[in-house]
């Protein structure tokens, strides 16, 4: 008997959970449907024991189940009243004065996600005191050209090409020259730009060697181990790197407009004969196509986990304005959610106490947050409305039903 009513909310809460996480599935290029696979399949495991394997166990147990009995309990009441029932007898009382605060509230705590500002976590994430990030502090102010956050355009070149050809050297210098005039660039450096007081024609000269014997060997060894140096940092095989140094941090808005900005120059694309596949990356990069990828994903996604919760509480309770209810009740409840997230860990409310440093909010934590929240919502939205449902099956009361179905379920 509990297995045929029990039984069936439990499944149909269990499938909201995995709809939730399903969400997180159409994030490709980023970590998220990896975190939803193994979501979906330990919400799945679960549910098939709860259906499956938690009635043949107490089958087997019988009256033994109560063997270890606790002695005391909170407060357990088996009956139609009790503290839930008369929350919800009163708020059925006076429905607005309760309905209309409470929306206000979630609306309030939910507005700070208006202002929310995205970024990748990066060391400034950890504590102040942590010792790698003194560390990594240390390195971006003295020394400038090892700073974290830079650039990094990876030319794939084809079969026969001389990176040290003059025609390649004096076109990679005009690119990087072309680079440094993007504001908030810092430095450029490649095998064909490595010294800011070097003109283009004394560059094509250093990688010529034919008048090595000329000089004295100190330098000439000098010069050779600089060019073994510049051609290992470099140069590759079929690969050719050029490194931007950039202003700020790594999650902040403007090193991801220099990003932009390097990707949308067309002459990077005509380094090396034009012959060349241009990828520009970093952790600067890596922000920027994070976010695009969640910014895309994002209605299907929303669209998807909506709908799909809305098919399975109507499926559940059979009505269609409970499903539409619940929806915009839970996405309330989230918003209020991601609002304080915003507050807090964005706008550093309590930083002092929790000791943290106020960051940009990671564009997949949203996301995830959603998914998990929501989806953990909604299977309370289910077990209640299912506990409502079948005592208005049981009575047909519709305002008995809520307070007896709140009642029973109010505890989970």
């Amino acid at each position: 008997m509990t297995s045929a009513t029990a039984g069936r909310a439990i499944f149909f809460s269990g499938m909201t959970v995995i709809v939730g996480l399903m969400g997180m599935l159409f994030f490709e290029n980023t970590g998220l449907p990896s975190l939803g696979w193994g979501g979906i399949c330990a919400t799945a495991v679960a549910l098939t024991s709860s259906i499956v394997l938690l009635p043949a166990i107490l089958s087997l147990l019988g009256d033994g189940v109560n063997s270890f009995k606790v002695p005391f309990s909170f407060g357990v009441d088996a009956g139609e009243e009790g503290f839930w029932s008369n929350i919800a007898s009163g708020v059925m009382k006076r429905p607005f004065a309760v309905l209309v605060p409470s929306v206000i509230v979630l609306l309030l705590a939910g507005s700070p996600f208006l202002q929310a500002e995205y970024g990748i976590t990066t060391y400034k994430a950890l504590s102040p005191d942590d010792e790698s990030r003194q560390g990594m502090e240390l390195i971006d102010d003295n020394w400038p050209e090892y700073i974290s956050n830079t650039a990094l355009a990876v030319f794939e070149t084809e079969d026969g090409v001389d990176p040290l050809r003059e025609d390649n050297i004096r076109s990679l210098y005009r690119f990087s020259q072309e680079i440094l005039s993007i504001d908030g660039t810092t430095y450029v450096r490649s095998h064909g730009y490595f010294d800011v007081n070097m003109s283009e024609d004394e560059v094509v000269d250093f990688w010529d060697s034919s008048n090595d014997g000329d000089l004295p060997p100190m330098e000439a060894m000098l010069i050779s181990a600089q060019r073994e140096y510049l051609n290992e940092s470099f140069i590759g095989n079929g690969v050719v790197l050029l490194v931007v140094g950039i202003e700020g941090d790594e999650s902040s808005v403007s090193s991801r407009e220099v990003v932009l900005s390097i990707r949308d120059l067309e002459t990077k694309n005509d380094q090396f004969g034009g012959s060349t596949t241009v990828n520009v990356a970093g952790v600067a990069a890596y922000n920027q196509d994070v976010i695009e990828a969640v910014a895309e994903n994002l209605p299907i996604s929303l669209a998807f986990i909506l709908t799909t919760s809305y098919i399975l509480i109507f499926l559940q309770v059979r009505s269609v304005v409970l499903p539409l209810k619940a929806l915009i009740m839970n996405v309330l409840s989230v918003s209020a959610s991601f609002g304080v997230l915003v507050w807090i860990f964005q706008m550093g409310n309590g930083a002092d106490l929790l000791n943290f440093t106020p960051q940009p909010i990671d564009p997949t934590t949203p996301v995830m947050i959603f998914a998990i929240l929501f989806g953990l919502s909604m299977d309370y939205e289910v077990l209640m409305l299912s506990r409502i449902h079948e005592e208005w099956e049981r009575t047909g009361d519709n305002t008995k039903s809520v307070a007896v179905g709140l009642q029973k379920s109010g505890r989970i």
